[in-house]
């Protein structure tokens, strides 16, 4: 993608369409209401020409940038009122962005049948637009880098990204705290990039698709964060007036394409990935984030590789929380990464293994951890940024509900609970943790046959193994990890140092 160093102006935009929540809706509110709002930021909002007539403003020549700037242009908009006091908003078919500084070109905005309809919500405002379809084209070049001290060529980038069957809301409601909200939907998602870096001897293009797209986003603003008195609140005191943020999105399958010209890396790959979703929530008690997808696909060719590689996966999820503000009472915390059924084809086995010493076995990744721990997030940054010794965080408990690792026919597997005595100032674990490794003398065997690890290599493995670990069936072994009182640690019985 294009960089845009010397300009951002687009979320003005934004900002601008939530600024009529304290007047009744006519179409010329609408506007002033706009031009106030881009004054409060230190942008003019202003026209060509201007003509109100029967309840229709028609606007020509719209532009919105910072005073003497190129900005945002908008060849003509019509706000109409409608009966039932809402105003209706139609934006030309030109809309664009010139580019100066170190990144020049342009950005252009085309759209079929885009409208906005504000309208009185909650006692804010709330826009709600669709588009059959709505694209973004940039084309713009930008400083390379330059290997020997010449002058560096530039980069280009270009590109597109559509939505088709657009639809949403988007809503400002002030109050006490200020809640902005965006809700949208789109049939597809499609973007095409392309990118010529001389300077790197480096051409390359992208394809994706994506179906079904969903999206919810939340924020409440602290009335003391406002832009317009120019003094945000210190980050505490932000969240403790209410600061917060919630999203989720949702998607169906997503199909791709990446092709590099290269004499270094040259290669072109294929991308399928199943449908999936995420979720996450920030405010003054806690931080949490989730995701989940269906399955992913990858081929890759090279002229550098002598065969194909192809990388797929069952079911991905990841997820993390953890509590913000908890110096008095612990709160809740955990961690979640579940890989499963990764597997490779037989070609790039193949290059490393050409007789199949090892098992073809899909692999499978689990580390799932919860516990509750004390912890203030604001004040460890507040300290970063001032320079003092930061709190240190107290656990309190560390629950290992699954680690799984699967690999080649061997697999690892634990589970253990733990709590923590901060009273000597770090916390001292006490708890036991259980282990269980199955088929890693065959795995190392494997290993030694297909010449990636040497006799030598192997013998260490297995003495570590022996040390740690007690024999328990066929090829398997168990360790039991015991914390006790007065920091001593025992492997199956025996204290360490053994």
């Amino acid at each position: 993608m294009f960089r845009m160093t010397s300009y951002l102006v687009a979320p003005a935009a934004v900002f601008l369409m939530g600024s009529t929540a304290s007047f009744a809706l006519t179409a010329d509110q609408v506007w002033q209401s706009w031009k106030d709002a881009g004054a409060s930021a230190g942008l003019e909002v202003k026209a060509a020409t201007e003509n109100n007539s029967g309840g229709v403003l028609t606007l020509n020549g719209v532009s919105i940038a910072p005073a003497g700037e190129s900005g945002i242009t908008i060849s003509d908009m019509t706000l109409t009122e409608a009966a039932d006091g809402s105003v209706s908003i139609a934006p030309g078919a030109n809309i664009g962005l010139e580019l100066a500084g170190e990144t020049k070109g342009s950005v252009k905005v085309t759209h079929d049948g885009l409208t906005l309809i504000a309208r009185e919500a909650d006692g804010g405002l709330a826009y709600d637009y669709s588009a059959a379809k709505l694209d973004l084209a940039y084309d713009t070049t930008a400083p390379g880098v330059s290997l020997d001290g010449s002058p560096a060529p530039e980069v280009k980038n270009a590109g597109t990204m559509g939505l088709s069957g657009l639809s949403g809301t988007y809503s400002d409601t002030p109050g006490a705290n200020r809640a902005f909200g965006l809700d949208m939907k789109a049939d597809t998602l499609a973007y095409s990039t392309s990118m010529d870096d001389p300077s790197m001897e480096m051409k390359q293009t992208s394809t994706s698709t994506t179906a079904g797209l969903e999206m919810a986003f939340d924020l409440v603003l602290p009335t003391s964060m406002s832009a317009a008195d120019g003094a945000a609140p210190d980050f505490a005191t932000a969240l403790k007036e209410g600061l917060s943020v919630t999203f989720a999105s949702k998607q169906g399958e997503t199909s791709g394409t990446m092709n590099q010209e290269s004499p270094y890396m040259p290669m072109n790959l294929t991308i399928k990935a199943g449908g999936g979703e995420a979720s996450g929530q920030f405010d003054k008690d806690s931080l949490s984030f989730k995701s989940a997808g269906a399955g992913l696909e990858i081929e890759g060719t090279s002229g550098m590789m002598p065969a194909p590689v192809k990388v797929t996966s069952g079911p991905i999820e990841f997820g993390l929380s953890t509590p913000v503000t908890a110096a008095e009472a612990a709160g809740d915390y955990s961690f979640l990464v579940k890989l499963s059924q990764f597997s490779l084809n037989e070609e790039t086995w193949a290059l490393f293994d050409p007789q199949g010493a090892l098992k073809r076995d899909a692999a499978d990744v689990v580390i799932d951890l919860s516990g509750k721990t004390k912890i203030d997030l604001p004040a460890m940054i507040a300290a970063e940024e001032s320079g003092v010794e930061p709190p240190v965080p107290q656990p309190e408990s560390l629950n290992i509900n699954e680690v799984l690792l699967k690999v080649a026919g061997a697999a690892l597997t634990g589970t253990g609970a733990f709590t923590f005595d901060n009273s000597m100032g770090f916390p001292a674990p006490l708890g036991e943790a259980n282990v269980t490794v199955t088929g890693a003398n065959a795995l190392i065997d494997g290993l030694i046959a297909t010449g990636l690890i040497t006799e030598d290599d192997a013998m260490g493995a297995r003495m570590m193994m022996g040390m740690f670990m007690v024999p328990s069936g066929d090829d398997a072994l168990t360790s039991k990890i015991e914390a006790k009182e007065g920091m001593q640690i025992l492997v199956n019985g025996q204290p360490l140092p053994m």
